[in-house]
């Protein structure tokens, strides 16, 4: 074998070996726990909706402490004036100078606790569904890292693929100026090294289209989480 012939066949067995690491490689190292909960962190800090929320509990409690007021409500308080030397012949009074009258409504009274009991029971709603998104935020952001680092390990194949496609296009273009291969051989090299640039372009998009859907829980870069 001629020297020329043994360096294509090591760059021929080293490619092989490259795409065999291809295929063995994995995303589960690139998943961070700990960066995973930051993020959730970040977004149930961040995000819209959860601030909603909060204000929402913040009405509930003042809507349970103008029920409250209710206790006081069926009281009140009147005063009449007649004067000493007045003669009221429509409505004649006994009493002269200032009068205080006090008033209680006693249906009022009884429907307070059922007003307190309603408002509480409104906010106890409130809370229970903030729990319930707070749960699905934090499921749909790790649902998000997960498909960004997938992405991203999607490109970094699709890179090494694009690589491999390319060093094999410019061997079989070397044998072609050599009449070693044909030119049907050739336009497969060029056709899979097409493929390939095109599977990076697309891995790319899709990882961006990942960082963006994931920024979009956050409210903030996905580098400015440390």
């Amino acid at each position: 074998m001629s020297k020329l012939g043994k360096r294509l066949f090591l760059i021929t067995i080293l490619l092989f070996s490259l795409q065999h690491v291809n295929a063995q490689e994995s995303m589960m190292n690139e998943i961070s726990y700990v960066y995973m909960e930051k993020l959730v962190a970040v977004a149930l800090e961040n995000y819209p909706r959860v601030k909603s929320g909060e204000s929402r509990i913040k009405i509930g409690e003042a809507n349970i402490a103008k029920a409250k007021l209710g206790w006081i409500a069926p009281v009140s308080l009147s005063w009449v004036h007649s004067p000493a030397n007045s003669l009221n012949i429509l409505n004649p009074t006994f009493f002269s100078g200032y009068q205080l009258g006090i008033f209680f409504n006693i249906g009022s009274f009884f429907q307070t606790p059922f007003n307190v009991k309603g408002a509480k029971e409104d906010l106890k709603i409130t809370k229970n569904d903030i729990a319930e998104y707070q749960l699905t935020l934090t499921t749909e952001v790790k649902r998000r890292y997960i498909a960004y680092i997938q992405a991203m390990k999607l490109v970094q194949v699709a890179s090494k693929a694009a690589i491999d496609a390319q060093t094999d296009a410019a061997m079989v273009k070397y044998k072609f100026e050599r009449s070693e291969v044909n030119m049907s051989e050739y336009n497969n090299t060029l056709d899979r090294l097409g493929a390939q640039n095109l599977a990076k372009i697309n891995a790319e998009g899709g990882l961006l289209i990942a960082k963006a859907s994931l920024e979009e829980l956050l409210g903030v870069k996905l580098e400015e989480v440390k």
